[in-house]
């Protein structure tokens, strides 16, 4: 049986009247950019991460750059984030004029953790860096220890941005939605992600209406009303066809949420008999999104292989640390050795939430027979 990695198109059929009559009625309106329809997700997501505003924005990777210049990072400054990542958080720092610092993570978690953090903001001073924010990525759907991140981060006085992209739906250790902790949180609505658009999109949330105020200027050019601009800005607005799919979506989260859980509750039960590192959910009131099911083995290259050639699809996340990235070369980054580990045996089995019963029987099936 064939397993693709995910497959949209079984989760968006049966809905996709219900969003092409969304869309129907926004080109009826004749209204493209922001509007009254951004404005209502806007409000939908801040309700949903316990936080006061929400601005949407073209993507997650401009979500976090202009977050950072909101709060004022730029050139001369740093920004430390985990090593173990998909580039867009560093990429924005760099795009921000910030140097990112990078740290290595937790070996259970594969999250930044307060202890790594702590040791590359060390890092960072001892070389005459000045350290002005930390952004802990939510990686696979299991948030940062960003209580703890938060408090570190006060009593450095730096701010912390959460790149919540894969975790929408998740909570911290505290019960609090992603993105709800640190000064900012930053979304990406990509259609793979847990809150998918039918192309690309992001936002922000936060409770500071410095930034939101900011954001919002920041968005549309640096505007301050038509053709008067405070600042040099960007074209970062979320259009309204994408925030009536959102919208649409919202309906669906809750289940697509349990669909995931449910999957990655029988990953954990049927591999627990093979020799691999399997992902734990964290301890209530803590809440895993799910957005990836990554196993672990020194033999990942040889399995993915072998599952490929049985028509199962799989992702290695992510095959070379950013502190070993080409582009990131120039930085001199010292050897984060948990991060690297991890790049060197990850492996994310399929987990999406119209994935049937029988295609993850034969994932464990064919996974059972490459152990034996």
């Amino acid at each position: 049986m064939r397993v693709p990695f995910v497959d949209l198109a079984a989760q968006e059929a049966p809905i996709a009247h219900e969003v092409l009559t969304e869309i129907a009625r926004v080109a009826r309106k004749g209204h493209f950019v922001l509007g009254e329809d951004v404005e209502a997700f806007e409000r939908w997501l801040a309700r949903a991460c316990a936080t006061t505003y929400a601005v949407g924005v073209a993507s997650g990777t401009d979500a976090i750059e202009l977050t950072l210049r909101a709060m004022g990072v730029s050139s001369g400054d740093a920004v430390v984030t985990p090593a173990l990542s998909f580039i867009a958080a560093a990429e924005a720092i760099g795009a921000a004029g910030a140097r990112p610092v990078f740290c290595d993570v937790d070996p259970t978690t594969m999250n930044a953790s307060v202890a790594t953090v702590d040791e590359s903001i060390e890092r960072a001073t001892r070389a005459g860096l000045r350290v002005r924010a930390i952004v802990p990525v939510h990686l696979f759907g299991r948030c940062a220890p960003t209580a703890s991140l938060k408090a570190l981060a006060a009593q450095r006085g730096i701010a912390l941005v959460e790149d919540a992209a894969q975790a929408i739906g998740a909570s911290d250790e505290s019960g609090i939605p992603a993105g709800g902790v640190g000064d900012a949180g930053c979304f990406s609505f990509f259609p793979t992600k847990g809150l998918g658009a039918w192309g690309d999109g992001g936002a922000v949330v936060t409770s500071r209406g410095d930034i939101a105020t900011r954001m919002r200027r920041l968005r549309a050019h640096g505007a301050v009303e038509p053709y008067v601009h405070e600042e040099a800005g960007r074209n970062s607005r979320l259009d309204a066809l994408q925030a009536a799919v959102l919208l649409t979506k919202t309906q669906r989260l809750t289940d697509w949420q349990r669909a995931r859980t449910r999957s990655a509750a029988r990953y954990r039960s049927e591999l627990a008999r093979w020799p691999l590192l399997l992902p734990d959910p964290p301890h209530p009131p803590a809440v895993h999104a799910w957005h990836a099911f990554v196993i672990r083995t020194p033999r990942r290259d040889a399995l993915a292989r072998f599952l490929h050639a049985r028509g199962v699809e799989t992702r290695v996340y992510y095959p070379v640390s950013l502190n070993r990235q080409p582009c990131f070369k120039w930085l001199r980054e010292p050897a984060l050795p948990v991060a690297e580990e991890v790049c060197r045996t990850a492996l994310a089995l399929p987990i999406f939430a119209a994935m049937s019963d029988e295609q993850q029987d034969s994932i464990v099936e064919h996974v059972g027979r490459f152990f034996t």
